[in-house]
C-alpha cells in the first residue's frame, strides 16, 4: 500500500474518461449464489437504527454537511440458515458454465515465470510475459461512488476485466464422419456448452454438443509440485486435449493449435523489425519457434540493440508425440505435411500477422479416445521489475535464462519430462482436492491464492533471488509487513521463504543494529510488524527444513534481528514485552504507544526466538527471550478492556497527532496469537481475552452487507471498493464505544479502516479456527464471504485484490487450511500433529512436510480413534505424532507401519496425546496407522 494509492484514488476523473460504474449491468444468464443473509430483513435492521454501534457520521460535501444514515452492528447477523449449513457440507466440485465463464482467468504458467491466464472457455489470454511494467493485470480506471478508481485501487474489482490478448492464439477441432464435416474453435465462439472445473494448479474444460459425434476434454496446467520450485517454474503451459468418439461409427479428426509471433511487440519497428518462424523436429515432437533474431539484417542495424530490450526473446508451440499424420504452417494459409520438402523457415516484417500452426490428424473408432498434447513456452529474459538509479544490475533478468537458451529449449525439456510432471501435479490435485473430506468451496478458496506465485506479482531474478511486489506492479521490495501474512508460500514452497531470508532480509539487515529494511533495501526504514514477521517466518523456515543446517547457518542473523525488537522495547528504559515508541506498520503510518497487534507479534517473535535458542543450545539468549516473554504475557493483558471486550491501544500522549486505533476494535489486535498457533507454539497469553476479542471482531466488524455500511461513511474516506453492495466482509476497524480521534479526517490512512482486505480477513479467520468452539463457524463464514465475493458471476475468482491485483497478503488463506487441520510440524524433530476442527469423526486432508507430502485421516467411533498418515510423494521422517485428545480416558496407543507394529511411548497432554518412537522414514505409499483408545 502507498500514500499515493489512496490520495490519487480520490481525484475526480476527466469528463472524457471512459467510465463504467455499474457492476450489475451485465446480463447474466445465472444469478449469483445466495447471499449469506436475508437482504431485506438485514437492511431494515442495520440501516435504520440510531443506537449502538454508530459508525456513521456527517459528510462534508461542497462545504455543507450532508446527513448520513447511521449503521448499527447486530449481534444477530441474520445469516441465511441454508448458507450456514453449506459452510460445512462437502458438496460437489465447483463447476462453472454459461455466464460464469466470462471473468475466469486462472494463472496457468509456471510460478515466478510470467503471467498467462486460462479463461473459463479454455482460451489462453492476458499474456503478461513480455516484461512490461504495469499496475494491475490491465491498467484502467473507473468510477465508484463519485471517485476515480485506478487499477491499483480496485478498478478490476468494481469492473472485472474480460478476455483480452495482445496476440492471436487458439485451438480448433475438425470432425468428419461420412459426408458430414464441421470445424469448431475450442472456446466460447465454437461451443455453447462449456464447463470449467478449476482446482488450482489444474483446470478441466469440457466441450460438448449433442450434434457432434465426439466429446472434448481439456486439462490445462503447468507443472506444480509442492516442495519443488525448479520443476514448478517452467515458463510454459500444457494444453492436454482428450477426444472421445461417442458415436457408433468411425470419426476422422484433427486438432490444430496456432500462435502469433509477437517478439518485440512493444519496442520493435513494425516496418523494419523482422520476425522468424521455424519448424524443428526432435525426439518425436514437432515445434514451431517464434523469434526476431538480431542476426537478421534489419534487426542488427536497429538504433537500439534488440537483445537488450524487455520484449526480446522467443515463443514456441510444440505438438508432443508428433509422429504420424501431422501438418504445419509457418505463416501462409496452407497446411503442409510435416515430412514434406517445403521450407522450414519463414521470415517477414513485424507488421505482418505471422501465425504458425501445428495440426494433428487422427482417426477414432466407435468409443475410442485419444489425447493430443500441446506445450506453449516463452523466453523473455530481460526483466527489469523495478528501476532506480541505485538499484543494482544484479537484480535484473529472469532466472530461467540460466536454465534455458530459448523457448525451444524450454518446451523440449518440459516435453521430455511431461509424463512425470503430469502425474505428480495430478497427484497433488487428487490428494488435496479429491480425496479430502473438507468442503470443496473451502479447499478451493484456501489454496487458490497460491496462484499469485504464477503472476506478475512474483519473480525469480537472474541471480536466483525471489523478488515481489505487494500486488501486480504496486509497492516493491517483497514487503515484510505484507508477506508475513502469506502462510501458503512457506508451507508449499519453503525454499522460496528460505531464499527470502538468505538472499534478501539478512542481506539488507544492518549487522550492527539488526534493523531490516522492510522493502528489501529501498524503504530506508524498518517496519515493526514486518521485523517480527521475519523472526516468526525464520522459525517456520526451520520447521519446514529436514535438519538443523538452515537454523545453524542463520542463527546469528535471527538473533540480531530479534535484538533489534528488544532494543525497541528498551526505548522506554525497560524490556517488558511492550514496545512503546514509534512503530511503522502495514497500514503505512507510524503508530505510538502500546499497540495490541505489534505487542502480540513481538511476543510471538520472542517465543520463536526462545525455541530456536534452545535448539541451538544458546542458553543465554533462551533465558533472555524467556524473561521478556513472561513479562510481556502479563503486560499485554493491561491492553484488554473488560468494558469493551477486546484489546485497545494505549496511545502515547506525546504523539497525540499520530494516527492509531485507540479504542477501536481492530482486525489484527491478537494477530501474534494466531501466528503462534501456526508454528505450534500453543497458547501465548490469556485464552479468555483472545476469544472475547475475536467474538468482538465478529460482532462489531463482520458486516453481512457492505451496502448500508458504506452508505454511512463519507465518500472520501469510505475506503477502497473491495466489498460492494450485497457483499459481506470483515471490516478493518470500528469504534463501537467511541474514541475515534476528532481530527481523524486529516489522516488519509483512515480509508483503510473502512475496507475489507482479504489477507487480514483470513488471518482473523485462521485464528478463530484455531480457538475452536463457536468461533469455528465464524471463521468459516468469513472465509466463505470472501469466496462469495469472488464468485465468477461477480469477478475473477483467481484474483484477490488489495493494493493492485493478485495481492500477496491473500496467501494468508492457506493459514485457514492449516488451522482447520490443526496441523503442526517440525521437520528436524520429525514431529507431526493434527487436531481437526471439524469432521472429527471422519476427516481426511493433505499436508506438506519438509521432504514430501501426504494425507492424514482419522475416524472416531466411541472412545476409539484410528488415524492414518500416508506418504504420497517424497519421504516423511517421523519420530513422534500427536493427535487431538477429546477422550480424557485415553492412555494407550498402538502404531503400525505397513501393518507391522512398532514400540511406542505415549504421553497424554492437556489437549493432545503424543506418541513417540524411534525414527521412521515413510516413503511413497507407506502408511502409518495409529490407534488410540
Amino acid at each position: 500500500m502507498s500514500k499515493d494509492s489512496i490520495r490519487n484514488m480520490m481525484k475526480e476523473t476527466t469528463k472524457n474518461e471512459r467510465i463504467k460504474n455499474d457492476p450489475k449491468s451485465h446480463n447474466f444468464s445465472k444469478k449469483p449464489r445466495p447471499l449469506p443473509f436475508k437482504r431485506r430483513e438485514f437492511i431494515k435492521a442495520a440501516g435504520a437504527m440510531t443506537g449502538g454501534l454508530a459508525v456513521g457520521f456527517p459528510a462534508t460535501v461542497n462545504g455543507t454537511e450532508k446527513k448520513r444514515v447511521t449503521y448499527k452492528s447486530l449481534d444477530d447477523k441474520k445469516l441465511n440458515p441454508d448458507w450456514v449449513k453449506s459452510l460445512y457440507e462437502r458438496g460437489e466440485p465447483e463447476v462453472y458454465s454459461g455466464q460464469e465463464l466470462v471473468y475466469v482467468g486462472m494463472p496457468i504458467g509456471g510460478i515466478t515465470a510470467g503471467q498467462v491466464y486460462l479463461g473459463g472457455d479454455g482460451k489462453l489470454w492476458l499474456w503478461k510475459i513480455f516484461n512490461s511494467q504495469h499496475n494491475g493485470t490491465i491498467e484502467k480506471a473507473t468510477r465508484f461512488n463519485g471517485r476515480r478508481i485506478r487499477s491499483r485501487d480496485g478498478s478490476n474489482y468494481v469492473i472485472p476485466i474480460e478476455q483480452d490478448s495482445p496476440l492471436e492464439q487458439g485451438f480448433k477441432i475438425k470432425i468428419k464422419q461420412g459426408s458430414e464435416q464441421t470445424e469448431r474453435t475450442l472456446d466460447r465462439n465454437g461451443f455453447d456448452n462449456i464447463t470449467f472445473k478449476g482446482q488450482y494448479p489444474m483446470a478441466n474444460v469440457s466441450y460438448q454438443d449433442e450434434k457432434l459425434p465426439v466429446n472434448i476434454e481439456l486439462t490445462a496446467f503447468s507443472p506444480f509440485i509442492p516442495l519443488d520450485w525448479e520443476s514448478s517454474s517452467y515458463p510454459a503451459t500444457v494444453m492436454r486435449y482428450k477426444v472421445k468418439n461417442t458415436s457408433g461409427s468411425t470419426v476422422e479428426c484433427s486438432l490444430t493449435g496456432w500462435l502469433e509471433n509477437v517478439c518485440h511487440i512493444d519496442t520493435g519497428d513494425p516496418l523494419k523489425t523482422k520476425i522468424r518462424n521455424r519448424l524443428i523436429q526432435k525426439e518425436g515432437n514437432a515445434l514451431i519457434v517464434f523469434d526476431a533474431p538480431s542476426k537478421l539484417a534489419d534487426n542488427k542495424n536497429s538504433a537500439h540493440d534488440p537483445e537488450q530490450q524487455r520484449d526480446y526473446g522467443s515463443m514456441s508451440l510444440l505438438l508432443r508425440n508428433a509422429d504420424g499424420n501431422v501438418r504445419y504452417s509457418l505463416g501462409d494459409r496452407n497446411l503442409m505435411p510435416i515430412d514434406s520438402d517445403a521450407t522450414k523457415e519463414y521470415v517477414t516484417l513485424l507488421k505482418e500477422r505471422s501465425i504458425g500452426k501445428l495440426e494433428k490428424v487422427f482417426e477414432l473408432a466407435s468409443g475410442e479416445e485419444k489425447t493430443v498434447e500441446f506445450v506453449l513456452g516463452w523466453y523473455f529474459p530481460n526483466l527489469y521489475p523495478f528501476e532506480r538509479r541505485d538499484y543494482s544490475d544484479q537484480f535484473k533478468g529472469r532466472f530461467y535464462k540460466n536454465q534455458f537458451e530459448d523457448a525451444a529449449a524450454v518446451v523440449f525439456d518440459l516435453a521430455s519430462k511431461l509424463d512425470g510432471f503430469f502425474e505428480r501435479t495430478q497427484l497433488w490435485v487428487k490428494t488435496y482436492y479429491e480425496e479430502s473430506t473438507l468442503p470443496h468451496w473451502f479447499l478451493n478458496r484456501t489454496f487458490i491464492n497460491l496462484s499469485i506465485l504464477a503472476t506478475d506479482t512474483c519473480y525469480r531474478l537472474g541471480n536466483g533471488r525471489f523478488w515481489a511486489w505487494e500486488g501486480v506492479g504496486c509497492c516493491p521490495g517483497t514487503c515484510t509487513h505484507v508477506w508475513h501474512y502469506a502462510q501458503g508460500v512457506g508451507r508449499i514452497f519453503p525454499e522460496i521463504e528460505r531464499n527470502l531470508r538468505e538472499q534478501t532480509d539478512f542481506v539488507v539487515m544492518d549487522k550492527n543494529s539488526g534493523k531490516i529494511d522492510f522493502r528489501a533495501g529501498i524503504a530506508n526504514r524498518d517496519a515493526a510488524d514486518g521485523q517480527a514477521g521475519i523472526i516468526m517466518r525464520a522459525y517456520r523456515d526451520h520447521q519446514m527444513s529436514k535438519d538443523h543446517s538452515y537454523l545453524k547457518n542463520n542463527w546469528d542473523n535471527v538473533k540480531t534481528a530479534l535484538d533489534y525488537l528488544i532494543d525497541m522495547d528498551k526505548e522506554d528504559q525497560k524490556a517488558d514485552g511492550m514496545i512503546y515508541g514509534e512503530q511503522h506498520n502495514t497500514l503505512d503510518a507510524e503508530w505510538y504507544g502500546n499497540i495490541p497487534v505489534i505487542t502480540s507479534l513481538y511476543l510471538c517473535a520472542l517465543a520463536c526466538g526462545q525455541k530456536m535458542a534452545k535448539e541451538m543450545n544458546d542458553s543465554a539468549f533462551e533465558a533472555k527471550c524467556r524473561t521478556i516473554l513472561e513479562k510481556g504475557k502479563k503486560n499485554i493483558e493491561s491492553l484488554f478492556s473488560s468494558e469493551y471486550g477486546y484489546f485497545i491501544q494505549n496511545e502515547d500522549p506525546k504523539h497525540s497527532d499520530a494516527i492509531g486505533i485507540g479504542t477501536g476494535c481492530y482486525i489484527d489486535q491478537v494477530f501474534g496469537q494466531g501466528w503462534a498457533f501456526q508454528v505450534g507454539l500453543g497458547r501465548l497469553f490469556d485464552e479468555t481475552m483472545n476469544k472475547k476479542s475475536l467474538n468482538a471482531l465478529w460482532k462489531h466488524n463482520y458486516v453481512p452487507d457492505m451496502g448500508p455500511y458504506r452508505a454511512s461513511l463519507p465518500v472520501d474516506l469510505a475506503g477502497r471498493p473491495y466489498a460492494l453492495d450485497g457483499e459481506a466482509g470483515l471490516v478493518m476497524c470500528t469504534w463501537p464505544n467511541g474514541g475515534r480521534k476528532k481530527d481523524w479526517e486529516k489522516h488519509w490512512q483512515y480509508g483503510y479502516f473502512n475496507e475489507c482486505m482479504t489477507g487480514f480477513e483470513y488471518q482473523a479467520a485462521s485464528h478463530m479456527m484455531w480457538e475452536g468452539g463457536d468461533l469455528i463457524e465464524k471463521s468459516l463464514a468469513i472465509t466463505r464471504s470472501i469466496h462469495d465475493r469472488y464468485h465468477p458471476l461477480r469477478r475473477n475468482p483467481y484474483n484477490e485484490i488489495e493494493c493492485s491485483d493478485h495481492y500477496a497478503r491473500a496467501m494468508a488463506s492457506y493459514g485457514v487450511y492449516v488451522a482447520i487441520c490443526g496441523f503442526e510440524y517440525h521437520g528436524p524433530k520429525g514431529y507431526l500433529a493434527f487436531d481437526p476442527r471439524i469432521q472429527k469423526d471422519d476427516f481426511k486432508a493433505a499436508f506438506v512436510a519438509s521432504e514430501g507430502w501426504g494425507s492424514f485421516s482419522q475416524k472416531k467411533r466411541g472412545d476409539k480413534k484410528t488415524a492414518e498418515i500416508t506418504a504420497v510423494h517424497g519421504k516423511i521422517k517421523l519420530n513422534s505424532v500427536a493427535l487431538g485428545n477429546e477422550n480424557s480416558k485415553a492412555r494407550r496407543a498402538k502404531v503400525a507401519i505397513n501393518g507391522e507394529q512398532i514400540n511406542v511411548k505415549t504421553k497424554v497432554l492437556k489437549s493432545k496425546i503424543n506418541v513417540s518412537f524411534p525414527e521412521k522414514i515413510l516413503h511413497m505409499g507407506d502408511k502409518l496407522e495409529l490407534i488410540i483408545g
